[in-house]
């Protein structure tokens, strides 16, 4: 079997699951609360998926930006709470004594899912590179993830043009609709937005776990880099066609999905694999189990 780069599972989702509060993250900033109130989970959560088996973990800055801590005035904390997540990620590495890396997160600057919310572009890439200057010497990748339209991930991937660090670009299919963003756009038509910029992996994240297998097979076809996906545990039924923008992605895909266990899950994944994907892991709802059933497959 060719390498396989295995990631970590959900953060936000694992920290409500061990009793932290996590608030709705349309209106709060959730899961970066945990980082003033729960640190101690947030490594102990790093140290759960290293033990796991992962290749690398992702930093808690997810809701991390300028406009979502501008909910609780605490946009001045945005380097601070940045460096935090970073600290926490590398204890827990340390302590380990394994060879794993740390990835930093570019996330939605407002709220995921919702392509009808995105800002004008030089905001995003002002916004974007403030937090790329922030992770830049301290992280090893640099994931612009849960992307909802080819300008949001534009913006995202071209403010680590210069960086050191690995360079990855993953797009979100949250809803119902197969191979197709929040935006209304295909994911070749995303991709093909990209190719004046450089980016050392292309993923997909955060939907069904059935979608990623099919857009992993026409990245497949448009790269040679790296691609790979890490999903939600959940399957969705695909029920719509239509390449409108969408603005209820997130209850559209709760109508339409059935949970995936640990081994249902990772038989998506060797999906994933045989579709293409040498990087995989999971996203919300998935937990340490999975990335450990996972590493058993793998080996």
């Amino acid at each position: 079997m060719k390498e396989i780069t295995l990631g970590d599972g959900g953060m936000g989702s694992e920290l409500s699951m061990r009793g932290v509060e996590v608030p709705s993250h349309v209106d709060s900033i959730w899961s970066a609360l945990a980082l003033s109130e729960s640190s101690k989970i947030i490594k102990e959560i790093h140290s759960d998926y290293i033990e796991a088996g992962s290749d690398y973990i992702t930093i808690n800055n997810y809701a991390v930006t300028q406009p979502i801590l501008a909910r609780n005035e605490k946009s001045d904390q945005l380097e601070d709470l940045t460096l935090k997540a970073i600290s926490l990620a590398k204890e827990a590495v340390k302590e380990s004594g394994k060879e794993v890396d740390i990835a930093g997160s570019l996330p939605p600057l407002e709220t995921s899912y919702r392509a009808d919310l995105i800002l004008p572009e030089q905001q995003m890439l002002e916004y974007y590179s403030e937090i790329a200057v922030i992770l830049e010497g301290q992280v090893d990748i640099i994931i612009c993830e849960t992307m909802a339209s080819s300008s949001e991930a534009r913006c995202a991937l071209k403010s680590i043009q210069n960086s050191n660090s690995k360079r990855w670009v993953s797009w979100t299919l949250h809803g119902n609709r197969m191979n197709t963003l929040p935006s209304g756009e295909d994911i070749e038509s995303a991709f093909l937005n990209l190719t004046d910029l450089e980016a050392d992996a292309y993923l997909i994240n955060c939907c069904g776990a059935n979608f990623v297998g099919e857009a992993i097979k026409k990245l497949s076809a448009l790269s040679n880099k790296p691609i790979g996906g890490y999903a939600n545990s959940e399957n969705i039924t695909t029920s719509s066609k239509s390449s409108s923008a969408i603005t209820n992605a997130e209850y559209i895909q709760k109508l339409f999905k059935s949970e995936l266990n640990e081994e249902k899950y990772s038989a998506e994944v060797m999906n994933w694999i045989n579709s293409g994907a040498s990087i995989v892991g999971g996203c919300c709802r998935t937990r340490p189990s999975y990335i450990k059933r996972l590493k058993e497959i793998l080996k």
